[in-house]
């Protein structure tokens, strides 16, 4: 490699290389039929991420998670009063749930569960530790709480594999 400075994961992986002797040979991307479709679709990647999320046994689970944490979440009890009254525009109760207009599902606070969607949106394989912003993404597709900006950019900027590989200007 001829980058001046590498960064630990890219020295690890240079370590492991230089144990094989091969030959790098460049394909037009047209005529490599063999290439990995979700590297050159990444939008397709995350997409499957979200509707794992949102249609497995996962979602059960968040869903039932959801349904026993919302009466415990103090700070949205008002908006469930007016859901119940008819009075509100951007949210409607579903089999227990607070769903939002743009259909998705209200978080509420206590727990660990909106750390762990976090989680399965940024930390495992299938999401691979994206940004900031592709994290948010993936997150909001399905899901709403107040300041959950502010959380994923928390979880991603602690997260100890992101600091581990970030590359240092």
């Amino acid at each position: 490699m001829t980058q001046p400075k590498l960064t630990n994961r890219q020295a690890r992986w240079q370590e492991l290389l230089e144990k094989f002797h091969f030959v790098l040979e460049y394909r037009v991307g047209s005529s490599n039929h063999v290439a990995d479709a979700l590297i050159r679709r990444a939008d397709l990647a995350s997409l499957g991420l979200v509707s794992a999320l949102s249609s497995s046994a996962v979602a059960t689970s968040i869903r039932d998670r959801a349904r026993e944490l919302l009466p415990k979440d103090s700070a949205v009890q008002g908006i469930v009063h007016l859901v119940e009254q008819g009075k509100a525009r951007q949210f409607w109760l579903e089999d227990g749930l607070l769903i939002t207009k743009e259909n998705c599902l209200y978080v509420p606070k206590g727990g660990d569960l909106r750390k762990s969607l976090i989680l399965e949106c940024h930390d495992t394989l299938q999401a691979g530790h994206q940004g900031e912003e592709r994290t948010y993404a993936l997150v909001q597709r399905a899901y709403y709480w107040p300041q959950m900006r502010d959380d994923v950019e928390t979880y991603v900027r602690t997260c100890l594999i992101c600091q581990q590989d970030k590359i240092d200007h």
